[in-house]
């Protein structure tokens, strides 16, 4: 492409706002073809970006008058012109449309005929640019709202679980133990009114069972949703769930509280915590063959973090891009939960090393934790 001509490029902002770092990599890449100076201005006719660096500022006059002018066409800049108006050369102007109007004017400097051709290929360039750039802001728009739909659908879902496990829960206890306490005080006098050794002792067996599916059902419903949890808040609900573990799987396990006391947190950080303990503490029992756990609860300034860390076997961390096993698939809830409050969570394995869970939530509240799950108390 011949050498003795300069490209000057004017793009004035009217239905739109060009932003200054998109305008400048338009002039390097439109710069950069015709191998020419480039320059881009606003709708006020002052320069945003230019392959010349030292004309940002300034004002192109010729550009300005047009598009406040009138109608929009296609104009040439003559010597005169450029002797008397601000910032000008000689040269062919062409408007850039885009959506419903003009948006910007690109001007090749040189003999008006001559210029023309580059001055409407670099037009073309431009408005090609900025729909590729309007289409592309348009899908990530538009997955972004797909990924806020799908977090909120997400979050009344666990509402949702969380409300029927809390209603079943207190079902459990206040109706289905009560009725349970009572055939078992029932049997126990029962007992003691009949003649025969062996018809006691059937009611006694009766009697026994009974007490058995009464602590079965009070196991359940403590799974399900925990008293406590509601009532004394998270410190006191993991304190009882990891005792009962301890004696339920006979594995060792030490609690590490930092930082707090029985200070109360949002309901959805509470529940979410106590689910991933839930959660992590079964898979341990499952499928880790583990000696020693060592559960960490701690608040460090804006954020609570829980650190689940076992001597178990280990896994391969790449096992966790599947969802071939019920491991994977609690894994990817916890993950799920972890991400609707905006937390962090990290797994660090190995195969004959154990493996150390993190889980870090930030107290302060998101947009996300406020469609549904906050409601779940």
């Amino acid at each position: 492409m011949p050498q003795q001509k300069i490209t000057h490029l004017c793009l004035v902002k009217i239905t739109m706002e060009l932003d200054p770092r998109f305008a400048q990599s338009l002039v390097d890449i439109v710069a950069a073809e015709l191998n020419k100076n480039v320059n881009i201005t606003n709708n006020h006719g002052v320069i945003i970006a230019s392959f010349s660096k030292e004309r940002v500022s300034h004002i192109h006059e010729a550009a300005a008058r047009m598009l406040t002018s009138g109608p929009i066409r296609e104009f040439s800049v003559t010597t005169n012109d450029e002797s008397r108006l601000k910032g000008v050369r000689q040269g062919f102007n062409v408007p850039i449309m885009f959506g419903d109007g003009c948006v910007g004017v690109i001007g090749v400097t040189g003999v008006p005929d001559t210029a023309a051709p580059y001055a409407r290929l670099a037009a073309k360039f431009v408005e090609a640019a900025l729909e590729s750039n309007a289409r592309q802001e348009k899908l990530v728009r538009a997955l972004k709202e797909k990924e806020e739909l799908q977090s909120i659908l997400l979050n009344k879902i666990i509402s949702v679980q969380e409300e029927e496990r809390k209603k079943i829960s207190r079902e459990l206890h206040d109706e289905t133990s009560q009725a349970l306490t009572s055939i078992i005080v029932g049997l126990r006098v029962l007992s003691e009114h009949v003649q025969s050794e062996g018809e006691r002792e059937k009611i006694l067996e009766m009697r026994d069972l009974a007490v058995k599916t009464l602590e079965d059902v009070h196991h359940l419903a403590v799974q399900l949703r925990p008293a406590l949890l509601d009532d004394l808040g998270l410190v006191a609900a993991t304190q009882k769930y990891i005792e009962n573990y301890s004696r339920q799987y006979n594995i060792p396990l030490e609690l590490n509280v930092l930082n707090l006391s029985r200070e109360r947190f949002r309901p959805e950080i509470e529940i979410t915590l106590y689910r991933i303990l839930q959660e992590a503490l079964t898979n341990i029992a499952k499928h880790a063959s583990a000696t020693q756990v060592m559960v960490t609860l701690k608040k460090q300034r804006t954020k609570l973090i829980l650190i689940i860390k076992d001597n178990g076997m280990g896994f391969n961390a790449d096992i966790l891009s599947g969802v071939g096993s019920d491991t994977c698939l609690g894994i990817h809830g916890m993950h799920e939960r972890i991400a609707l409050l905006s937390g962090e969570f990290y797994i660090d394995s190995a195969e004959g090393e154990g493996t150390v869970i993190t889980v870090e939530i930030p107290l302060k509240r998101h947009k996300k934790a406020e469609s549904g799950l906050g409601q779940a108390h």
